[in-house]
């Protein structure tokens, strides 16, 4: 992975301009949640809705922004979807998340 610099501008802005749709997705408490659930690995929306206690249709509602920002695919396992991140770096983004410390407000 390429080193950052972040005296370099033109370089800041390009990232900027790539991360700015997948922070706007996880801009939702109830998206990053099931994004942090999901680097578990692949879950169902019943499963999702039991970790999380939203109601079935948040979680599918959800599901569908995080699927729209590329954050997200399904396959297809019996009677139901089973749903996971979309790639590795997603799931180190969401590991260097939940290993963030947080002041208290």
């Amino acid at each position: 992975m390429p080193e950052f610099d972040p005296a370099d501008v033109d370089e800041c802005r390009r990232i900027a301009e790539v991360w700015a749709p997948t922070l706007r997705a996880l801009g939702s408490s109830e998206r990053l949640l099931i994004v942090l659930w999901l680097a578990g690995g692949t879950r169902s929306v019943r499963e999702l809705e039991q970790a999380t206690g939203l109601s079935q249709s948040l979680v599918s509602y959800h599901l569908r922004e995080l699927r729209q920002a590329g954050l997200v695919t399904s396959s297809a396992e019996g009677r139901s979807n089973r749903y996971r991140l979309c790639g590795s770096d997603l799931d180190e983004v969401a590991s260097l998340i939940g290993s963030v410390e947080v002041a208290p407000q």
